[in-house]
């Protein structure tokens, strides 16, 4: 892997659920890992939903190899919420971990 295509800052966050003293559990997401990574835009389009125009864009992440990045994750880049659309790849050596993500319609 080459560091030097790393060159995005990413926020990667888990969804967890907490029990607030009350008994009530507050569920948020979790600020996981900030890491670097390489953020490639790969198609975008625009969809009709309830009479209004939906652009979404499909996104592949490039990081180091991560356990506890899952489908369930999400990423944060640049104020902008990505949605995990796959389950992240390893490449063979587990040294880098392959995320597709959405962006858009979901959030």
């Amino acid at each position: 892997m080459q560091a030097g295509r790393l060159r995005h800052r990413v926020t990667i966050q888990n969804f967890i659920t907490t029990e607030l003293p009350s008994g009530q559990e507050l569920e948020q997401w979790e600020n996981t890992a900030s890491v670097w990574g390489e953020v490639k835009d790969i198609s975008g389009r625009e969809l009709i939903g309830a009479g209004a125009e939906l652009p979404e864009a499909t996104t592949r992440i490039w990081i180091r190899y991560r356990s506890d990045v899952s489908s369930a994750s999400r990423i944060l880049f640049r104020g902008l919420v990505y949605a995990i659309a796959a389950p992240p790849m390893a490449d063979a050596k587990f040294t880098r971990l392959e995320i597709l993500c959405k962006q858009g319609v979901e959030q």
